[in-house]
């Protein structure tokens, strides 16, 4: 079939938002996930499908630019298209949009294909090759935030998370979007209800397990009119890093304007 954009019409429910009105992080994530998951399905790479040969997807990178994150009962689109090959890394995009056509979220992804037994990458099938680079779409422009090694060791504060029924997604670990729920949540309550989540990024290292207590710490590092705040998930004893993340928050509306 011919590759191209997927996209889906929703509405942004109540319960798809925090007090204030807004999409809650971890939702748009979620929805990243399902318009994924559709485009997947009709080219035939979906999780089902690559089970019966004892593969899967695993994400290894997200990087989300937040312009105005959507509000409660408006209408959008989510599109989402193969991006690209990097390495071992299918490369997949996604933009959130209002039905005027006014672009509220961009963002990008990396993702491995993983032997099931093994839980080790292994090279990308040769359909998710053809998918990625034969189509003429345009790859987002999206620098990247994050540089691991530039991560401070020293984080100021913390909280505890267990992973529950509830976190667990088809992998039988912790949905990527838990991750993005914890890392946000470790932050005050004070600070989170004064300051815009304005950009994201977070790269998943080792995989949480059911019933795992975590580590969700954060370090706040104020630049002029934006704080920029570095997580780590860690296991309880600490010795091992399920992510690192690093995210930018503004006190008030962001004004940026995507770049085409």
């Amino acid at each position: 079939m011919e590759i191209g954009k997927y996209r889906e019409e929703l509405k942004i429910h109540n319960h798809y938002t925090n007090y204030k009105g807004r999409l809650f992080i971890k939702t748009l994530c979620d929805l990243f996930n399902d318009v994924a998951e559709g485009q997947t399905e009709l080219l035939g790479v979906d999780v089902d499908t690559l089970n019966k040969s004892g593969l899967t997807w695993m994400l290894h990178r997200l990087h989300i630019l937040i312009y105005k994150m959507p509000q409660k009962e408006e209408n959008v689109v989510v599109e989402t298209w193969p991006s690209g090959i990097d390495r071992l890394f299918a490369l997949r995009d996604y933009r959130l949009l209002r039905n005027d056509g006014e672009e509220l979220v961009r963002a990008t992804s990396e993702w491995m294909t993983v032997d099931l037994n093994r839980r080790r990458p292994v090279r990308p099938l040769a359909r998710v090759v053809e998918m990625s680079t034969s189509h003429g779409i345009e790859k987002l422009p999206i620098e990247h935030l994050l540089r691991e090694k530039e991560v401070p060791g020293d984080m100021e504060d913390c909280r505890y998370f267990t992973a529950t029924f509830d976190n667990i997604d088809f992998n039988g670990h912790v949905t990527q979007a838990s991750y993005m729920r914890w890392i946000t949540n470790s932050l005050p309550f004070g600070f989170l209800k004064n300051h815009i989540l304005t950009e994201v990024e977070v790269v998943y290292e080792h995989e949480i397990m059911p019933d795992s207590l975590i580590v969700s710490y954060y370090k706040m590092q104020p630049e002029g009119n934006r704080v920029v705040v570095y997580h780590q998930i860690r296991n309880e004893e600490g010795s091992l890093m399920h992510c690192v993340a690093e995210t930018v928050w503004m006190a008030h509306a962001d004004t940026r304007t995507p770049q085409s």
